[in-house]
């Protein structure tokens, strides 16, 4: 496509002036006739010809022409038009964008259930809507998952913001005894507290029982003869022992937030991550937010967090607390009923190559009765395991 510019050239002799530009072979058109001066279109690939040409003569550049022109006024107005386009833009997505999920009850645990059921089926804040057959689908499906706890579910979309009404489902449980059991020790220790619900208690108060040990029984005798069988239940607290240890590095790295935080967008596909804006920061928190798939493709939204990295260094006192802290947790993921620790003390602590390694002796207070069925053929305490061994933890 041939580029034409509008050009004004300054002259009292226009008939002169078009021979001088057909001499040298210059394209013209839409040739306007003024007083003092000639319009007319030129290619502008002969502009620089005819100014050195026409040296004595006045030309103005006026405008461009056909498919440049608007080019030119595109360009002009390039930011007005794309803030338009990005209002269109924002406008329609926000027509069809959840900004807020509000779950309407008063029951945390189920606020939290129904919470997890609409991120799997695609119910977030900054999600696009669904249709109104596909959120019947789904209030279909949590009642379905939770039919013990769920009476009665909807949903109900107001612009931007879905509200979920829940009715939870009452269940009347009567408890019924569906056979014989015992309270046996899970652990050995020495029992320091019983609560016999039911049954008949077999320890006192400062007795030493073992694992596998009957501490309440099922069992209700007279004169040493059996006269009724019950589930026994209640509960033991005992004192336990443990011996642990623990491995820590003192020298470690300390992550803080700056402060500093900017906005990005990632695009995954497969295990593939794609970020759209080079990040600026060298160390950074990354926080991702789903925004929608869309064939095979998962947008999130993202946050990054500027972090401040420093090394450290225990000293042997902050490493022994640490380590100490750390020997509690690993008690309360394993599982133990602990009430509260009564003693402990460090029995040994070395450092080899930068890591402080301590082994210690910690006594608590712990529930340690476990239920174990029985039948009347077989309730003797030989159906019951005595293990005798020690409680440790490293």
């Amino acid at each position: 496509m041939k580029h034409y510019i509008k050009i004004k050239i300054a002259t009292t002799n226009a008939s002169l002036l078009i021979l001088k530009l057909n001499k040298i072979n210059v394209d013209i058109k839409n040739i306007v006739y003024n007083k003092d001066s000639l319009i007319l279109d030129i290619l502008a690939s002969d502009l620089k010809r005819v100014k050195k040409y026409l040296v004595s003569s006045k030309i103005t550049i006026i405008e461009e022409t056909g498919i440049y022109k608007l080019q030119n006024i595109f360009k002009q107005n390039l930011l007005f038009i794309t803030s338009i386009i990005f209002a269109l833009l924002v406008f329609v997505i926000l027509n069809h964008v959840i900004i807020k999920v509000n779950i309407v009850h008063e029951n945390f645990e189920l606020r939290n259930i129904i919470k997890e059921d609409l991120t799997k089926y695609g119910v977030t804040a900054l999600s696009f809507k669904k249709s109104y057959q596909e959120y019947e689908k789904i209030i279909k499906q949590i009642k379905d998952n939770h039919k013990d706890k769920i009476e009665w579910l909807e949903i109900d979309v107001k612009g931007m913001v879905i509200n979920i009404r829940v009715e939870e489902r009452i269940i009347n449980n009567f408890e019924e005894q569906t056979g014989y059991c015992h309270v046996i020790a899970n652990k050995s220790g020495i029992v320091k507290n019983i609560l016999t619900k039911k049954g008949v208690s077999l320890v006192t108060i400062n007795d030493f029982v073992n694992k596998g040990d009957i501490l309440i029984s099922g069992e209700i005798k007279l004169n040493e003869e059996v006269k009724n069988d019950v589930c026994a239940s209640g509960e033991v607290y005992a004192e336990v022992w443990y011996q642990a240890s623990a491995s820590i590095p003192l020298n470690y790295e300390l992550k803080e937030d700056t402060g500093k935080m900017r906005y990005n967008f990632m695009v995954k596909k497969d295990m593939t991550e794609t970020v759209l804006l080079k990040s600026r920061l060298s160390n950074k928190r990354v926080e991702n937010k789903l925004l929608f798939k869309l064939f095979g493709f998962e947008f999130y939204f993202q946050k990054e967090y500027e972090e401040k990295i420093t090394k450290k260094t225990y000293t042997q006192e902050e490493g022994l607390k640490y380590a100490q802290e750390l020997i509690h947790e690993k008690l309360k993921i394993q599982g133990s009923q602990i009430d509260k620790i009564i003693n402990e003390k460090v029995l040994q602590k070395n450092v080899n190559n930068d890591n402080l390694n301590i082994d210690m002796f910690i006594a608590t207070l712990e529930e340690i009765g476990t239920t174990k069925s029985y039948t009347k053929e077989t309730s003797d305490t030989s159906d019951i395991e005595n293990n005798k061994d020690h409680n440790g933890i490293s």
